[in-house]
């Protein structure tokens, strides 16, 4: 798969991501800034923290999406395989997440990059 098909793929998931967090942590992130900037989340407010982490978590994603945008050059397996691995950590850990869906990708990915160097060679 090249990576800028996977960088859609992501781009979709991140946002989701967001989005859900967004959703289901409102109540929580409305209270935050009552609590000020600094230190606003911690041991003293789990909840917030777990909110900001949750929606922290796509600015990675976002930022490998921007990296894979253009490049018309297929994803290195080793990235699809620690991909598919930590999802299996996250599904095991949280069965109703959206790791599911970097599974999916990853999965796909593998395959179609055993597809392409089958038909090559």
């Amino acid at each position: 798969m090249k990576q800028k098909i996977f960088a859609r793929f992501l781009l979709f998931i991140t946002v989701g991501h967001t989005l859900i967090g967004l959703i289901i942590f409102y109540p929580i992130l409305i209270e935050l800034p009552k609590l000020g900037w600094i230190n606003s989340t911690g041991f003293h407010n789990l909840e917030g923290s777990v909110a900001v982490w949750f929606l922290l978590f796509a600015w990675p994603l976002f930022m490998i999406t921007i990296q894979f945008w253009n490049q018309q050059v297929l994803i290195k397996n080793t990235f699809l395989i620690c991909g598919f691995l930590g999802s299996i950590i996250g599904i095991s850990l949280m069965p109703a997440s959206g790791f599911w869906l970097l599974l999916i990708l990853c999965a796909v990915g593998l395959y179609q990059n055993i597809k392409y160097k089958l038909i090559i060679t």
